[in-house]
């Protein structure tokens, strides 16, 4: 929430002295992002991460960029609602590009306050640089009128709740309605209009590093921090901690004890939970089916002196040499629960296939079941906010997989309040088996008067141990 007001006062804003003179280039990036996701159904990390305009840009513009457009996309619906106010008519067709100028520009003006004439001024030089040039009059005298608004205190701003209703695609909220009910449901999706912290798992002592830091010391062992470039903070080079949602570290500590253990990460990049294993002492191998996203764990895990053995193939057509002690799957899933640091999800038109993903992990738990020692555990989990993707799911996980729940005790999750365990939740939605863990996207437990409010990501996770061969 203090996020949403901090104002941007980005290095190379000025007024523009020659009609020819091009605009930044990280706001010429940000474009092609935003009309990547919004025009050709691109994520957003997978553009970002193949985009060599993105990557030459300086760090502090790389951050600028990617800033920009996730705020536009968590709030492209309030943006649209603007623009229609300023332009009845929005440009469509082979013109629609002004409009995904105006909604960046009216982004940068109503929800990162920035100054109304650098805004203005990059607005036209972008819609010059697509050689749309009769539209600089629309652009420059809506974003004008737009800034004008503000100063009078009209702006467009609402409350979370509002921006949720008009951001959140209708089979998302038709899903968690369905789910949880109306009131749980408005709940989650105020929570996911959050802008995302930094959270940090650390190798060290928590409390130094979060001083060190000037972050919050969060009750599950991670550090918080508001914001900030990871690659400039003290420990970076050094590989002391990495970044980590609070909440996607329970899955590798479900694991419980692993020194000398051999387990498996499968669908493992970009490796975070590989990380944690290996620094409680475990041998892992690091699975996942696409080869770049493991160079980019190479890569995390070079930084942070560690090792592990990697290996590129699908979780379905693989099996170990030998028999493992535990299998952590962190399985593909609609991603509900991580909307924060993923707002492209709420461009989809259209909800996924959540029949195929939930087909797809149930397939993934039966077959790795079978890498497992007598004894051994099994961990699945999903960043999914869905019944489909979770507690229905492991219904019909059966004994005859080899697998029997394995009981999740209170301790276990502490720093988190699961979903179920208010007194006050009716029966039906309360009853989560002893062996699995709901995190609504507010189940993180911390003092309020830190001022960290954005809670964390929703994740289901269940646990099971295999008792025969």
């Amino acid at each position: 929430m203090m996020e949403l007001d901090k104002r941007i006062h980005h290095p190379h804003d000025r007024v523009m002295t020659s009609r020819n003179a091009k605009p930044e280039a990280s706001r010429l990036t940000a474009l092609a992002a935003f009309e990547a996701v919004m025009m050709a159904g691109r994520t957003l990390d997978d553009w970002l991460e193949q985009s060599q305009e993105y990557h030459n840009l300086e760090p502090r513009d790389r951050r600028f960029c990617r800033r920009l457009v996730t705020t536009a996309l968590r709030h492209h619906g309030e943006a649209m609602l603007a623009l229609r106010h300023y332009v009845p008519r929005p440009p469509k067709g082979r013109q629609q590009i002004a409009s995904l100028i105006l909604q960046l520009g009216l982004t940068e003006l109503i929800w990162l306050d920035a100054p109304s004439h650098a805004v203005v001024d990059q607005a036209v030089r972008l819609i010059r640089a697509r050689d749309q040039k009769h539209l600089h009059g629309l652009i420059n005298a809506s974003l004008r009128r737009c800034a004008d608004d503000i100063k009078k205190g009209k702006s467009f701003k609402t409350s979370h709740k509002a921006g949720a209703a008009a951001n959140c695609p209708e089979w998302l909220k038709t899903l968690l309605v369905g789910d949880w009910g109306a009131e749980q449901a408005d709940q989650m999706m105020t929570m996911l209009m959050l802008p995302p912290p930094l959270d940090l798992s650390v190798i060290g002592d928590q409390k130094t590093w979060a001083s060190r830091l000037g972050g919050v010391a969060l009750p599950q062992g991670s550090i918080r921090l508001t914001d900030g470039a990871p690659q400039t903070l003290d420990g970076y080079d050094e590989g002391q901690w990495w970044v980590q949602d609070a909440a996607a570290t329970m899955p590798a500590r479900l694991m419980g004890d692993v020194k000398g253990k051999h387990i498996i990460d499968a669908c493992a990049a970009p490796g975070g939970k590989t990380a944690q294993l290996i620094a409680g002492g475990a041998k892992v191998t690091a699975l996942d089916l696409s080869e770049k996203r493991l160079e980019r764990l190479q890569g995390n895990l070079a930084r942070l002196g560690m090792s592990s053995d990697i290996v590129a193939a699908d979780v379905l057509d693989w099996s170990p040499p030998a028999p493992v002690d535990g299998v952590l799957i962190d399985a593909p899933c609609s991603a509900t629960g991580t909307i924060r640091r993923r707002p492209d999800i709420l461009t989809r038109k259209k909800s996924p296939h959540i029949r195929a993903l939930s087909e797809l992990q149930l397939k993934m738990i039966r077959h790795a079941a079978h890498w497992l020692k007598p004894g051994g555990v099994l961990v699945f989990a999903t960043c999914s906010l869905l019944r489909a993707e979770g507690e229905d799911l492991i219904k019909v996980v059966r004994a005859d997989s080899g697998l029997v729940p394995y009981p999740i005790e209170e301790s276990e999750h502490a720093g988190f309040a699961p979903f179920g365990a208010e007194a006050d939740q009716s029966a039906d939605q309360s009853s989560q088996p002893a062996h699995a863990l709901r995190l609504m996207p507010n189940a993180l437990t911390m003092p309020q008067e830190d001022g960290m409010t954005q809670g964390n990501d929703g994740f289901f996770m269940a646990r099971f141990k295999r008792i025969s061969n």
